[in-house]
């Protein structure tokens, strides 16, 4: 584990998109994992305004989401409207390189084996760009809801709250595994506010424990974490 600590969240935003950017100027296809959540949000708006002074360049990228919660498409709070708002429109991924899990699914068993079966059918990811939870979840292999592989998780009161306070109704989530994730080429973890602190230090000095998912991370390649000092202050 390697850690970048960066004065502010939005330095934390320039860096993932730099680091992400000049992945795309080799001149080759890209695979990339992308995450949903607040974090990654300023990092897409600083990519949006590189593609717009035309130097990133988005057409040959395939794109995975990490998960998606299992809701209609058109509902306001799935990843598939995230993605639509803040990274396939404005970066220019095209909707052929656009893979999300069908959160409106009669089948959810089915779909995590067709998902997981076409990452490997994509040669796994180049990159995996993560976010973490406070309790220590990434994407959402939740605590004591891991699993090697792309699953299925029931998300607690606290998760869903964070898509919309609103709900009440439970809520249940598609997620890539904790293997699919680390067997990517490259992991990038990005990590503001000072609610990440203890996840971030239990992810580099804990063993592996279902109670952190972070744990789980170490063992892959190394991780490159990019964290505000707020997040980086047990560190």
């Amino acid at each position: 584990m390697k850690v970048e600590i960066c004065p502010t969240a939005g330095e934390v935003a320039r860096r993932g998109a730099a680091l992400l950017a000049g992945l795309l100027a080799r001149d080759r296809p890209t695979v990339m994992a992308l995450p949903t959540g607040r974090t990654p949000v300023a990092m897409y708006a600083e990519l949006a305004a590189l593609r717009k002074a035309r130097k990133v360049d988005f057409s040959k990228a395939t794109v995975f989401n990490l998960d998606e919660v299992l809701l209609p498409n058109h509902h306001p709070q799935t990843f598939f409207q995230f993605m639509t708002r803040h990274v396939w429109q404005p970066l220019g991924v095209p909707p052929e390189r656009r893979f999300i899990p069908d959160g409106g699914t009669a089948d959810p068993e089915g779909e995590c084996a067709r998902y997981e079966e076409s990452i490997g059918r994509a040669g796994g990811f180049d990159i995996a760009i993560l976010g973490i939870g406070s309790d220590g979840h990434v994407a959402y292999n939740l605590p004591r809801q891991i699993a090697p592989r792309t699953h299925i998780v029931t998300l607690d009161r606290a998760t869903i709250a964070t898509l919309d306070p609103t709900i009440d109704f439970e809520v249940r989530a598609i997620t890539m595994g904790i293997d699919t994730i680390r067997e990517a080429r490259s992991l990038i973890l990005l990590a503001t506010g000072a609610s990440k602190a203890e996840a971030l230090r239990r992810m580099r000095d804990d063993p592996p424990s279902q109670d952190w998912p972070c744990t789980f991370l170490r063992g892959g390649v190394e991780v490159l974490v990019v964290a505000d000092k707020a997040a980086a202050a047990q560190l």
